[in-house]
């Protein structure tokens, strides 16, 4: 009798939360593990979960029988198995920057009145992939496909400046174009200027390319910690000035994070 109301208190509980017990303590057991704790003890699961050790005991003998958990034979310590490997290709393959992106730029656009673009890493250039432009008369943008040295934009940049240097340093070539008065055409200069870049977290074209030209741009992070992508807003100067620019900035960073986040980043 008060097993069965016990199973139905349980019952009663899963209903109202949809969440299930077991579950739950698989997923505490499986968080145990990083790159600092790759292999554990049984006691040291139980502590760090706060699950007695029996019922540890059983959920692992359960995920080592299916291959989430492997078991060292002499050590007798723990470690995540390789049928998770399977699941992780899953999820990666499944991850659409254009389904996750294209409402994010749309949205930016909507709200701040000008265009916002998505460009993706090949090789030394930035390649534009996306686009969402505003109803102004006005519109400044790149066509979808066109692409661009990273060294040149801002967009460029933004991912140029997450390279390690010494890479960074043979895609920037010893003579660089110049466009306007502005532009950035040292090698030295530039390099400093990508470092303040990875220090602000954003890329900021001041007419570098075109007089009257503004663009922020912040990079995206793939599930590597691979600045992949770059994300911008560009907009003549004399809109995006004061804090009009300084919303802009504040929008590109955050939101070039969340999709960051969106597609497995963990930085």
């Amino acid at each position: 009798m008060f097993c069965d109301i016990i199973n139905k208190k349980w019952g009663e509980i899963c209903m109202g939360t949809g969440r299930i017990q077991a579950i739950e303590r698989a997923i505490s057991i499986l968080n145990c593990f990083s790159k600092n704790s790759r292999e554990l003890q049984l006691a040291e699961i139980a502590e760090e979960t706060g699950i007695n050790k029996s019922t540890v005991h059983g959920i692992l003998g359960t995920m080592k029988y299916h291959g989430f958990i492997n078991q060292d034979e002499k050590t007798q310590k723990y470690r995540l198995g390789l049928e998770l490997i399977k699941y992780g290709d899953l999820v990666l393959g499944s991850i659409d920057i254009s389904t996750i992106a294209k409402p994010v730029i749309c949205m930016i656009s909507r709200l701040i009145g000008e265009t916002v673009h998505i460009g993706i890493l090949d090789g030394s250039d930035i390649v534009y992939i996306h686009k969402a432009e505003p109803d102004e008369s006005i519109k400044i943008s790149a066509n979808i496909g066109s692409r661009n040295p990273l060294y040149m934009t801002a967009d460029g940049r933004a991912i140029l400046a997450n390279i390690d240097e010494e890479k960074a340093l043979k895609i920037i070539p010893e003579s660089m174009k110049t466009f306007t008065q502005t532009t950035i055409s040292d090698r030295e200069a530039l390099m400093a200027e990508l470092r303040k870049i990875r220090i602000n977290g954003y890329a900021l074209d001041n007419e570098e390319i075109m007089e009257g030209i503004v663009c922020i741009a912040a990079p995206i992070f793939d599930y590597s910690g691979e600045a992949k992508y770059g994300m911008s807003i560009i907009g003549p100067s004399s809109r995006l000035t004061g804090e009009k620019l300084k919303e802009c900035i504040d929008i590109i960073k955050i939101k070039a994070r969340e999709i960051s986040d969106e597609i497995g980043y963990r930085g």
